[in-house]
């Protein structure tokens, strides 16, 4: 298992600088700045004061990531993804708050869908086609998407709802200045969007946007994200 320095963390991190030089590092898989280890996510919450605390409730089986149990304590938790504790039945999604990750507290509802951004379309032999996501997962489908598109997946039956990236979606911005808001696509041109936040007019590049409803948000945000 992999250390990270405590100075060396991303800035998104919520963790203070100060404190224990080494803090696990979150296995490959996910994007560091948005991602965090589950053992810390454990802490975070105050469901244990230790890591190995929180690796005994992981070994117990009582926590589960997009519903699958984990008990990796180094497991990579990204954005968007959902954490659930099935025996006290909490469930929590991870986002931006104040340009922080945060644990977004959601209801048994919510916690079946999970949402992830299209990147790349491929035909294999057959002519099936591939479909990867942000999340570093790949399904086999024929869903109507394009690249920039999300991907609702239903956790528990395995099923998908397209979200087009289009003129008055709303997006959820990955990065730059506004990371973490809430804004409205006004126009899409080539590598940019014109987009609405709090009635005024922003430029945002398309890399940074991340389409999650149209007149409304499919998923809950924290207040301050709205």
């Amino acid at each position: 298992m992999a250390y990270l320095k405590r100075l060396a963390m991303p800035k998104t991190w919520p963790l203070a600088r100060k404190g224990s030089k080494f803090i696990v590092r979150p296995l490959p898989g996910r994007r560091l700045q948005n991602s965090l280890p589950i053992a810390f996510i454990i802490k975070y919450l105050g469901f244990a004061e230790t890591t190995k605390e929180a690796k005994f409730i992981l070994d117990s089986g009582r926590v589960k990531v997009n519903n699958k149990v984990i008990k990796e304590k180094a497991f990579p938790v990204g954005l968007f993804d959902v954490i659930s504790f099935p025996t006290i039945k909490k469930n929590f999604r991870l986002l931006f708050k104040n340009k922080k990750l945060f644990l977004h507290e959601i209801n048994e509802s919510e916690a079946k869908l999970k949402p992830a951004k299209v990147i790349k379309k491929t035909i294999l032999k057959g002519n099936k086609i591939q479909i990867n996501l942000d999340d570093g997962t790949n399904t086999l489908s024929k869903i109507d998407c394009r690249t920039g598109d999300t991907l609702v997946m239903d956790l528990e039956k395995n099923k998908f709802l397209p979200i087009k990236l289009e003129k008055n979606s709303l997006a959820y911005l990955l990065g730059g200045k506004y990371l973490g808001k809430l804004i409205r696509i006004l126009d899409i041109k080539e590598k940019e969007a014109i987009c609405e936040l709090d009635s005024k007019k922003i430029d945002v590049q398309k890399r940074y946007i991340f389409v999650i409803g149209k007149e409304k948000p499919i998923i809950s945000l924290p207040e301050e994200n709205k």
